[in-house]
């Protein structure tokens, strides 16, 4: 079987791959999809999917929190967007099935050790499973305190909001970026 290194390397490899297919198959599905909504959408996943390795890797303690809280941010923007809480978890369950249809099509390794082992599957797996328990807080915490506040959920997100997550992104990019240097000043170390 492949090492968990030539599974991060897969990861990696495929990343941006992987986040189009995702933008494809969310816009295949969602009715009357707004293009800055979709835009926002695409730099979501991108992050989602460019967490992924890092989840599994050398750094997944300091990591998975910000694989939480991107799933949190995604699922209140979908509150926001005005999906029902299934919704957003059903987009975010797609996923998995762009990781599996990958991992079909192009397995990591090479020659006889082409394949990935039932641990490293079960662990992706299980981050798919967090992003889809995170969403589903992100989306009832924003139900939550809008019906706490006595304002309905909107049926489209104002730029204003769409400029609020777009900065909790950046900053969990920036984030994700400390937590690279680490491992590139690790390699140079090394």
């Amino acid at each position: 079987m492949v090492s968990l290194d030539e599974v991060l390397m897969w990861l990696e490899g495929h990343r941006d791959s992987m986040a189009s297919r995702w933008l494809l198959e969310l816009r295949s599905r969602s009715r009357d999809l707004d293009p800055e909504d979709e835009r926002l959408l695409g730099e979501f996943l991108a992050l989602l999917v460019r967490l992924l390795p890092e989840c599994l890797g050398a750094y997944r303690q300091q990591a998975l929190p910000l694989l939480h809280q991107a799933a949190e941010l995604y699922g209140h923007l979908a509150a926001l967007r005005g999906l029902a809480a299934g919704e957003g978890v059903e987009e975010i369950q797609l996923l998995r099935e762009v990781i599996l249809r990958f991992l079909f099509r192009d397995p990591p390794g090479e020659g006889r050790a082409k394949g990935l082992g039932l641990r490293e599957l079960l662990h992706l797996s299980r981050l798919v499973d967090q992003l889809v328990t995170h969403t589903s807080i992100g989306h009832t915490d924003t139900l939550f305190f809008k019906l706490f506040q006595g304002h309905g959920v909107p049926a489209s997100t104002s730029q204003q909001t769409r400029a609020e997550v777009r900065d909790q992104l950046m900053e969990i990019r920036e984030e994700l970026e400390g937590l690279r240097a680490l491992d590139v000043g690790l390699e140079d170390r090394g």
